[in-house]
This record gives C-alpha cells, sequence and structure tokens, in this order.
C-alpha cells in the first residue's frame, strides 16, 4: 500500500472513530433526557388570535398565515399602514423560526439570556418607531433575535406563513394530498402563490417576500413565474379536480413557468429577502448510490412538529442546549481538521458557537416543522447533479419508473428529460434582491449562490449580496449576529426599495459581494 493510500485509510478510520464518538454523545444525551426532571413545558407560544389568517391553494386545502404584532390581551398593534413583509421558513421549520419569544411556562428557563447594555445597543433598537429599548426587548428578551418583531419595530406590516403539513396549532397548514409526497415544488408552486394573493387580498399592496432557505427559494420560484401544471383545466374547479385526481394516484404534476405571469409577479412584488437561499448543497458523490436513491424516494414523513409538541417538551432547557452543544460542537470541531477536508464538512450547517442558548433550545423546542424525506431527496437531486429543477418523480412517466426511484433524475439533459429548471430561469426575476449567504459551506455555499442565483438573475441597481462572517446555514438566520448585523443591513435596504414607487431600472451588473 502507497503512502497517499495509508493516508487516506488512515483519514477514513478517523472519521469512524468520530461517527461513533459522535453516536455516543447522542446516546449519552438521550439518557441524560431520560433521567432530567420532567417540566412539561408549553408547547405553543402565545398568539393574537385576530393575527391568524387562512387561505386555500389551488389543490384544496388549508394554508395558515400570521400577522405579526407583540401578543396582547388587547387589541394588536398591526401596522396595517406599513408595507407588508411576507416571510416563508426554512425546510424542517415553521413560521416559529422568526417568532422567538418567551412563551408561558418558559420564564425561568429563558431568564438567562443576556442583552448588551444600552450604551451598546444596535441603533434598530433605540430608534424604533413608537417605543424605546426597555418596551421593546427588555420586557421579553427573546424578541432580541425575532425577526418578526425587529420588521414591525421598523413598521412594516408583517406576515409569516406556515407550509402544507408544518406548523402548530392553531396554524398547522395542510393540503389535499399526502403529506410524503410533498416537496419543494409543492410549497412553492401551489401554498407560495395563495399565501401572496391571501396577503394582497387583504393589504391590497405591493408586498417584499422572502424567508431562509427553502423560504427564499420559493420565493424565487414564484418570481419565475413557475407553477404547478394542471393539465387542460380552464377553472378553479377544474385546477383542483385536476390536482386531487393525480395526488390520489400519488402523482405530483409537473413544474411549467411562464414569462408573461413572471412579469406580473415581479411587478406586485417590492423586492425579494434570501438568507441563505437554498440552491445547490456541495453533497458528496458517495451519496449517489441506489440505496441512498431508494431511501430518499421512500413515502415517509418526519414528524417533527409532533415531537416539539410532546417530545421535546419533556427535556428541560438546560438539557437541551448542553446536548445540541455537545453534537453540533463536536461536528463543528470535526468538520475543521484535515484543512475541511473530510465528510463532516457537509454536516458543519449549524455552528453552536454563534448561538446565544434560549435561542439553541428555540429551535429544536418551538421552530422545527414537520417534512417529507422525498423534499430532502429533492435536495439531494439538486446537489448530486449540480442544478436547481424540479422534483425528479414529477409527472405520470415518472413516479412510478423503477429507474427514477433507484438512480434518481440523473444527468441533466433541459432540451429532452421534460423538468423545470429554475436555474435556467431566473433571469425572469427582475426585483430587487438582497442576500445574506453563510461562510460555513454546508448546505449553502457563498460561491454556489451567487453563480446560480445572483449572477442570473436580472441585476438591478439595488440588488445587495452580503457574507456573514463566522456562521453557518442555521445560525445566519437564528444567531448572534442576526440582530448586530444583519438586522441593520435589512432595515437599510427595505427602507431604500420601499421608498421606490415602481421598480428600479437594470442595471448589467450583478451585486458584489461584502463582507460582516
Amino acid at each position: 500500500m502507497n503512502k497517499s493510500a495509508r493516508l487516506r485509510e488512515r483519514g477514513l478510520g478517523v472519521q469512524f472513530m468520530g461517527y461513533r464518538f459522535l453516536v455516543m454523545v447522542f446516546m449519552a444525551a438521550i439518557f441524560g433526557i431520560g433521567l432530567s426532571p420532567v417540566l412539561g413545558h408549553a408547547a405553543s407560544i402565545p398568539l393574537n388570535e385576530k393575527g391568524i389568517y387562512s387561505t386555500s391553494p389551488d389543490d384544496g386545502g388549508v394554508i395558515y398565515l400570521y400577522r405579526y404584532a407583540p401578543y396582547t390581551t388587547g387589541t394588536p398593534a398591526f401596522r396595517t399602514k406599513g408595507t407588508p413583509v411576507l416571510l416563508f421558513p426554512g425546510i424542517g421549520m415553521t413560521m416559529n423560526q422568526y417568532l422567538s419569544c418567551t412563551p408561558p411556562g418558559m420564564e425561568d428557563e429563558y431568564s438567562i439570556m443576556s442583552l448588551p447594555p444600552v450604551s451598546q445597543a444596535p441603533d434598530w433598537i433605540l430608534n424604533a418607531k413608537g417605543t424605546d429599548y426597555i418596551e421593546s426587548i427588555k420586557a421579553d428578551k427573546m424578541r432580541f433575535y425575532n425577526l418578526a418583531h425587529f420588521l414591525w419595530l421598523k413598521g412594516y406590516d408583517v406576515w409569516l406563513m406556515n407550509y402544507r403539513d408544518t406548523g402548530r396549532a392553531p396554524l398547522h397548514s395542510q393540503g389535499n394530498n399526502r403529506r410524503t409526497l410533498n416537496t419543494l415544488d409543492t410549497w412553492a408552486t401551489l401554498d407560495t402563490p395563495a399565501a401572496i394573493a391571501k396577503v394582497k387580498a387583504v393589504t391590497g399592496k405591493r408586498m417584499f417576500i422572502g424567508g431562509h432557505s427553502t423560504g427564499a427559494l420559493v420565493g424565487y420560484a414564484y418570481l419565475q413565474g413557475a407553477y404547478m401544471d394542471y393539465g387542460k383545466a380552464t377553472t378553479a374547479a377544474g385546477k383542483k379536480a385536476y390536482y386531487n385526481y393525480n395526488f390520489a394516484l400519488g402523482i405530483q404534476p409537473h413544474v411549467k413557468g411562464d414569462a408573461a405571469l413572471a412579469k406580473a409577479r415581479n411587478a406586485e412584488i417590492k423586492g425579494l429577502i434570501a438568507l441563505d437561499p437554498a440552491g445547490l448543497p456541495p453533497l458528496p458523490s458517495n451519496m449517489d448510490t441506489s440505496f441512498m436513491w431508494s431511501l430518499v424516494a421512500t413515502p415517509l414523513y418526519l414528524p417533527l412538529d409532533n415531537m416539539g409538541d410532546y417530545l421535546f417538551q419533556l427535556v428541560p432547557s438546560k438539557t437541551m442546549y448542553t446536548m445540541e452543544d455537545m453534537i453540533f460542537g463536536y461536528l463543528n470541531k470535526a468538520a475543521l481538521a484535515d484543512n475541511g477536508e473530510n465528510l463532516f464538512t457537509y454536516m458543519n450547517f449549524w455552528l453552536v458557537k454563534n448561538m446565544e442558548p434560549c435561542m439553541e433550545d428555540w429551535v429544536i423546542r418551538y421552530s422545527c416543522g414537520g417534512t417529507s424525506i422525498r423534499a430532502f431527496g429533492h435536495y439531494m437531486d439538486l446537489g448530486l447533479n449540480k442544478t436547481i429543477r424540479e422534483h425528479y418523480l414529477n409527472g405520470k412517466e415518472n413516479y412510478m419508473s423503477n429507474s427514477k426511484l433507484t438512480k434518481g433524475g440523473g444527468t441533466p439533459d433541459p432540451a429532452n428529460d421534460g423538468y423545470y429548471y429554475y436555474d435556467r430561469n431566473m433571469s425572469r426575476m427582475t426585483v430587487p434582491l438582497l442576500t445574506f449567504s453563510s461562510t460555513a459551506g454546508a448546505l449553502v455555499s457563498p460561491t454556489n449562490t451567487y453563480n446560480t442565483i445572483i449572477s442570473k438573475k436580472m441585476p438591478t441597481a439595488y440588488d445587495e449580496w452580503y457574507v456573514v462572517n463566522g456562521t453557518a446555514h442555521v445560525d445566519v438566520a437564528l444567531g448572534k449576529k442576526m440582530p448586530l448585523d444583519v438586522f441593520p443591513q435589512l432595515g437599510y435596504w427595505l427602507e431604500m426599495v420601499d421608498a421606490l414607487t415602481v421598480n428600479p431600472p437594470n442595471t448589467s451588473k450583478p451585486a458584489t459581494r461584502n463582507d460582516l
């Protein structure tokens, strides 16, 4: 055996030992949970009932939205005069990722959160409209990381949405299809248009849209004029019947795109906010196996909502974030070994050192949302085949194909394979784009974000791109740098673009990178 082979074998051995150690840590954490005193915290967060709205996508079902104002037993102070901002969650998450607060029963656990003194408080707190530092944040310190609350303080009419089959009661959305068949396309072409139409119907205003990860993906899909094929139907009833007929057979129709529809949609949207927007996850090529494709094609569903409602509520907050620190802290260190060239680099999507402990707890206890295995399989196809396209099982010809079930979508062939390619239609997005990228590179890398989204959209004079140093995919939207670095830049950009009465002129130059 030559030297390079021995080194490679040694590296793989070290990684195997690392995985074994990680499993041991996880099992120890589970054992610790079993020995911990049961507290039974409330699974729900305080909501203003008057802020709960629902709408129906083209296939039927119910999609829930929430209009934000700080919780009160009186009349909520909705920003009805402000510009609407509609946010979509990431995969495996719910709208709660933007709603951090202190629920009843968690006062003692979340009281440990520390805030900067008034002298070091960010300007967005000190200059908040109609409030001050003590009233807006110190009354509930968890709001310091609350994106919806930040936007509300800036005077925006904040709306949040849960995709079908995600969300905690009373905001649990559902479609008319089997939840195990949901993909990124389902959320982008059915749920997202319905949510946008509802906000438009209620407010009558142009709005900003966006979100974290998948929440940005559904936004740029919408702005491309992407929709789910409805055959020859010409009425709303016909579309619903077409979708439900296919769903009953286990078929999700193909995605299509329309340039005229894209133009109309862009005219109604002021801009897209993209927090580490999903695209091409840099996955290892050894995932491209029949076993892995068969696994992600399986109609299974991860009930993270139910786990959050029941199991996670039995775990004390300190146990929760200690367990997360152990598991992800180990992954963070392992990813840095061998100059970052190991399997752990693909799992390094959450830097816990960039997280406030109470927010670590919030992510698991309140923010997680149910997700189908096929939705993860969708990302696997994008990452391994290095193209952003519709799910490879879409269409009658693909859903029962043994080849597709065990080999995935195969080598991209846009002219002949019958799939819709989002990355081939990015130029249809003509509104201003604000992007915040993380630096760890797992799941989303700044380079791929630039190459597949920023550089391909129709550039405007108001496109901006920031790379937030020392962050990974999860914590860039929920970590310590969010209120200190991301919020201020987001606020400046929103004020600038919101002042425009029409979409800005195009430019030939895409956004340039700015480091935070």
